[in-house]
């Protein structure tokens, strides 16, 4: 797929959240390996962008084999404030290519694209993130987003219990739980 065809298809998206699906399936698909998206762009798509919006598509990978897609497709290359290499397209945004694999040691779930499926964050590593943030920058829209993420389901309780302890948002994690329960 040239950039023309790329940027043919992602048009097509209705949706920011499915945009960041398809553009997740695409890449998978025309980089022949595992691509998983995670952070607040898996977020997107879990929630909705009428819940959460992102500023960029955190992607996790081979780097040289998305690499070698992003380049295909037209995108450019941009320096962050932080001296981390982006890649920039006026449809898709910037992407951020953050690892070869996601550290969670949970599964990623999968979602079903008009181009495949796409691989996406477990959601409990952003439960916890959102606790944590919420927590810090004393934000209940945080915490909502966190009980949101929640309510996908079929959740790995042991893990978030000892994340919540690691990062000390046990009472957040316990404020969850009785939300979902009652």
């Amino acid at each position: 797929m040239d950039a023309a065809e790329f940027a043919r298809e992602i048009r097509k998206a209705t949706t920011e959240e499915d945009r960041i699906a398809w553009f997740g399936a695409l890449l998978r698909k025309e980089a022949g390996t595992d691509v998983e998206i995670v952070g607040g762009s898996a977020i997107e798509v879990y929630l909705s962008s009428g819940e959460y919006v992102t500023q960029d598509i955190d992607v996790v990978g081979n780097r040289l084999a998305i690499e070698a897609v992003l380049r295909r497709w037209g995108l450019r290359t941009e320096e962050g404030r932080d001296h981390r290499v982006y890649w920039a397209h006026p449809k898709i945004g910037l992407v951020d290519v953050v690892g070869l694999a996601d550290r969670s040691g949970l599964a990623p779930r999968k979602v079903q694209t008009p181009y495949g499926f796409v691989k996406l964050s477990a959601p409990e590593p952003l439960i916890i993130r959102r606790l944590f943030r919420a927590d810090r920058e004393r934000s209940e829209e945080l915490f909502r987003q966190a009980v949101a993420l929640a309510r996908i389901g079929d959740l790995d309780w042991g893990y978030l219990e000892a994340e919540a302890r690691f990062e000390k948002v046990e009472p957040g994690l316990r404020r969850l739980r009785k939300l979902l329960r009652g």
